[in-house]
C-alpha cells in the first residue's frame, strides 16, 4: 500500500469516526443538564421546581431552577430561541397559544386556586361584584394571576372606570392591606401553601367565598369550581369557618417543540411521582393530566398518557442508556427494514451482474468469430481479440469474484483461447 493510499485510508477513517461521534452526541445521547423557568422565590412554582431538580438529579441530570417574575415571564424564557431553557410552568388562561407557536404542553399538574382576601373592616363582601369601587391588588403583569384577575373582574363589571387596580405582588399587597392602603388582593397558590394558611388565620382579613363561582365558570370556560370544606385549610382553627367555593385554573408544564424525547419522558415520570398524590383540592391520580391545557400536547407526552407511563426501556434502564438504545432502535429498525429485503435479493442481483458481464464478453467473441467466417481484416480481429482477453484477465485480477462465478470466467477464457488457436491468431 502506497503512502498516498495509507493517508487516504486514515483520513476517511477519521472522518467516519467524527461523523459517528457527532451523530451519537447530537441524536443519541440526551442532555445531562437542563433549566426550568419557575417563578418568584418562595412561591409554590419555585418550590415545585426545586423538588423536580432533586428527582432529576437521581437520574444524573443537573437542573438549574430559574427565578422569574411569574408564569408569563416563564413563557418568554422557554420560548426565547437563544435561551436553552427546556421547561417552565404556566397558569391556565394566562396566555394565547397563537403567540407562542414553538411551545407545547406536557399536561396539567395541579389546580391553581384564586384567593381573594379583603380587609375585615369592609364588613362582608358577598361576591366579586362587591369589590366595585375598591382598591385591588392584582399581581405583577408577568404573573398569571394578573391576567386571570382582570378576566374575572371585567367579566363581573369591576374595571378601571369604577375601581382602582394595583400591579403589585403578594408581599407588597399584604403590607398595603395591613396599612389600609388597599382593600383587597388577588392571589394564586395551592391550598397547602403556607401563606394561604396565614391569610385565613389573619383576623384583619376575610376570604371571598365565591358564591358567584359557578356563574363565572360558565362564562369563562378556563376556570373550575372547587369545593373547600369546613376546616380544610387549618382544622385546628376551623379555617375556613364554613364550606366555601373556590375558583381555580390549572398549572401546566410547557416545553419547546424540539426538546429531547428522553427528557420529556423523564419529566413526565417526575410529574407523575410528585403530583399523583391527593391534596386538599384534588383526588389521588387526578394529576398529572392531559386535560385543561392551553397549548398543543407534545407527542411524547400524549404517548405517555395513552400508554400509562414510561416507555419499556426507561422502566428498566438508567435514563441515558434507555435514551441511547431508544434512539438507536429508531435508526436501526428502518435500516433493517431496508437492508433485509436487499440482503435476500443480493444473491440474485450478484448472479445477474456476473452472468450479464460474461454474456457481454461472449457476445463480443461471437461477433469476432462471425468476422473470421467472412474473412474480415485479420489484423483488426487479432487486435480486438487481444483486447477482449485483456479485459477478461483484468476482471479476474481486480474483482473479488465469488467462487461460484469464477468458473464462468475461466470457461470464457478457455473459449477465447480456443478461438485464437483454431484460427491461428497468436
Amino acid at each position: 500500500m502506497t503512502k498516498k493510499q495509507i493517508f487516504l485510508y486514515l483520513s476517511g477513517l477519521a472522518i467516519l469516526v467524527a461523523i459517528a461521534v457527532a451523530v451519537v452526541k447530537l441524536f443519541l445521547l440526551p442532555p445531562s443538564s437542563i433549566d426550568i423557568a419557575a417563578g418568584p422565590k418562595g412561591s409554590y412554582l419555585y418550590e415545585t421546581a426545586q423538588i423536580y431538580a432533586q428527582e432529576f438529579e437521581k437520574s444524573g441530570v443537573k437542573v438549574t431552577v430559574l427565578e422569574t417574575n411569574g408564569t408569563l415571564d416563564n413563557l418568554s424564557h422557554v420560548d426565547h430561541p437563544d435561551k436553552l431553557i427546556e421547561f417552565g410552568f404556566l397558569e391556565g388562561g394566562a396566555a394565547d397559544r397563537k403567540d407562542y407557536p414553538s411551545l407545547e404542553s406536557l399536561g396539567s399538574i395541579a389546580y391553581a386556586p384564586i384567593w381573594v382576601f379583603y380587609r375585615s373592616q369592609l364588613g362582608d363582601v358577598f361576591d366579586v361584584n362587591g369589590l366595585k369601587g375598591k382598591r385591588i391588588a392584582i399581581g405583577y403583569p408577568a404573573q398569571g394571576i394578573h391576567t386571570n384577575s382582570l378576566d374575572i373582574l371585567n367579566a363581573v363589571g369591576v374595571n378601571t372606570k369604577n375601581s382602582q387596580f394595583l400591579n403589585i405582588g403578594r408581599e407588597e399587597a399584604l403590607k398595603k392591606l395591613h396599612a389600609n392602603e388597599i382593600d383587597a388582593m388577588f392571589y394564586s397558590a395551592p391550598a397547602e401553601d403556607r401563606l394561604v394558611k396565614t391569610l385565613f388565620n389573619d383576623p384583619t382579613l376575610k376570604p371571598l367565598k365565591w358564591p358567584d363561582a359557578e356563574g363565572i365558570a360558565r362564562n369563562l370556560r378556563e376556570y373550575h369550581v372547587l369545593n373547600l370544606p369546613f376546616g380544610a385549610i387549618d382544622l385546628a382553627n376551623s379555617k375556613p369557618a364554613t364550606d366555601m367555593k373556590v375558583l381555580a385554573t390549572t398549572i401546566t408544564v410547557i416545553t419547546k417543540k424540539d426538546t429531547h424525547s428522553a427528557l420529556i419522558y423523564l419529566m413526565m415520570g417526575v410529574m407523575d411521582d410528585i403530583h399523583e398524590k391527593p391534596s386538599i383540592l384534588h383526588a389521588e391520580n387526578e394529576f398529572p393530566s392531559d386535560k385543561d391545557v392551553d397549548f398543543p400536547m407534545s407527542d411524547d407526552a400524549e404517548d405517555y398518557y395513552k400508554n400509562g407511563g414510561k416507555p419499556f426501556l426507561q422502566r428498566y434502564l438508567p435514563y441515558w442508556a434507555a435514551s441511547f438504545l431508544g434512539k438507536l432502535l429508531l435508526i436501526l429498525v428502518p435500516l433493517l427494514a431496508i437492508f433485509y429485503p436487499l440482503s435476500q435479493a443480493y444473491p440474485a442481483l450478484q448472479q445477474w451482474y456476473y452472468t450479464n458481464k460474461v454474456n457481454r464478453f461472449y457476445d463480443q467473441l461471437v461477433k469476432i468469430e462471425k468476422r473470421l467466417d467472412h474473412h474480415a481484416d485479420l489484423d483488426r480481429i487479432k487486435y480486438d481479440i487481444q483486447i477482449l482477453r485483456a479485459e477478461i484477465e483484468l476482471l479476474i485480477k481486480l474483482e473479488k469474484i465469488p467462487s461460484m462465478y469464477t468458473n464462468l470466467l475461466y470457461d470464457l477464457r478457455g473459449h477465447v483461447s480456443q478461438v485464437i488457436e483454431q484460427h491461428g491468431l497468436q
